[in-house]
């Protein structure tokens, strides 16, 4: 057994959580499972419980300091990786390259590139000293190993190690675990939710639900539903709205009336007949599974998604909904119909069937959870830790940029 620190950053880990707090939530969980004690280190309070994990507002770094092994999602506070790799602290951090940080309205302003270049650094730290890597999909596993050899990290120690890399960089897809498995399946569909199609995350311009209103108006067959589970910010909503005036939807857009709460949310969601997701033509999407997928899987709902990236390749490999071009109305609207009520739709349960299983399904963490749970069984830190060329690059970097041992500016 041993202590873990789970570092959520900005991501509330309680009832009002989002995607990244949910992830770090379960995989908190499996690791209790495992016998470790797990403490969370979240933005503010909570009152979520498990055996084995605490959820704490405390300081970072003193976590950091105490913890045998310390877990981060991407892009941690730099301050709190260092005072980590000075105790000899096994680090684990979530890992993507900051491609869509270029969304952010933060990196808008005239001070943008200089804002950009300050976040590759901290990306770049923390290739340098992570012991362990974990990526959500093969596109970012391929990218990371490629950063690392980019970086120096990669050397022939690493590969004497295991030839599949796995002691650096595991793959952990959008999942759950099987605590929220058996709670979705005995939690009962909201009758005052019911709709064909929902909308289950948020709504960016690299990821809108503009299509998808597009094809409801286009369809003279139906008269489809489509629910957005979380209400998006004002400058968000109010085109979304004159959209649905200016088609004739008004009363086929669902909007929430209030924040959705983390436990209810499974009667929401079942409450649907299938998920979509209509991404934009971005490098972001391309290269990253979006975490809303997670509930396509868990809730057994068939999903119809871009086919711009690896969101789309994954739907299509597992069979689990329709994979269409987005900006073609009529298309999408025969995709929505397959999933919703057509006769692929049996086709798609049964593929969820597959992918929902406990021990070989994709998205059951426990699973794939397995590396990671040697690696801190073991509490070998990375081969190269003490080697010469390896501390030379990261005080390289650090000269380089000393503000990596300052906070970082707000991004989100």
């Amino acid at each position: 057994m041993s202590g873990i620190g789970i570092l959520a950053g900005p991501y509330p880990v309680d009832d009002q959580l989002g995607g990244i707090g949910l992830r770090l939530w379960e995989i908190a969980q499996v690791l209790a499972d495992a016998g470790h004690q797990v403490t969370i280190v979240a933005p503010r309070p909570s009152d979520f419980t498990h055996p084995g994990v605490t959820v704490s507002s405390g300081r970072p770094e003193e976590v950091a300091a105490a913890s045998d092994a310390v877990i981060t999602t991407d892009l941690p506070d730099t301050r709190v990786l260092l005072t980590a790799y000075e105790h000899g602290t096994i680090l684990v951090a979530e890992n993507a390259p900051p491609i869509e940080h270029l969304h952010f309205g933060s990196f808008a302003g005239p001070n943008a590139e200089d804002l950009y270049r300050d976040t590759v650094a901290r990306w770049r730290l923390q290739l340098l000293l992570s012991d362990h890597l974990l990526v959500r999909s093969e596109a970012e596993r391929a990218s990371t190993l490629g950063a690392l050899v980019a970086a120096g990290r990669m050397s022939a120690a690493h590969h004497r190690a295991g030839a599949d890399l796995a002691g650096l960089v595991s793959l952990v897809p959008i999942g759950y675990n099987q605590h929220s498995l058996h709670k979705a399946d005995e939690e009962v569909p909201r009758e005052d939710a019911a709709c064909e199609v929902l909308w289950n995350g948020g709504v960016w311009d690299y990821c809108h639900p503009a299509p998808v209103l597009h094809a409801l108006a286009a369809d003279r067959t139906s008269n489809f539903r489509l629910r957005l589970l979380y209400a998006p910010p004002p400058e968000r909503l109010e085109p979304l709205l004159a959209l649905a005036a200016e088609l004739g939807l008004e009363e086929r857009v669902l909007l929430p009336i209030g924040p959705v709460a983390h436990r209810a949310r499974d009667g929401w969601v079942k409450a649907a007949r299938a998920v979509v997701i209509t991404g934009g033509r971005t490098a972001e999407n391309m290269t990253c599974h979006r975490l809303r997928l997670r509930d396509a899987a868990l809730y057994r709902l068939p999903v119809v998604v871009d086919d711009y990236g690896a969101t789309g390749d994954l739907v299509a490999a597992l069979g689990i909904g329709p994979v269409i071009d987005p900006t073609y109305p009529q298309a999408l609207a025969a995709a929505l119909r397959h999933a919703v009520d057509g006769t692929e739709r049996e086709r798609y349960l049964a593929a969820l069937d597959r992918a929902r299983s406990p021990l070989r399904g994709r998205f059951a963490l426990e699973r794939h959870l397995a590396p990671l749970l040697g690696l801190l069984e073991s509490g070998h830190r990375a081969p190269d830790r003490t080697d010469r060329r390896h501390q030379d690059n990261i005080h390289t970097l650090l000269t380089q940029y000393p503000g990596l041992r300052e906070q970082a500016p707000d991004l989100i």
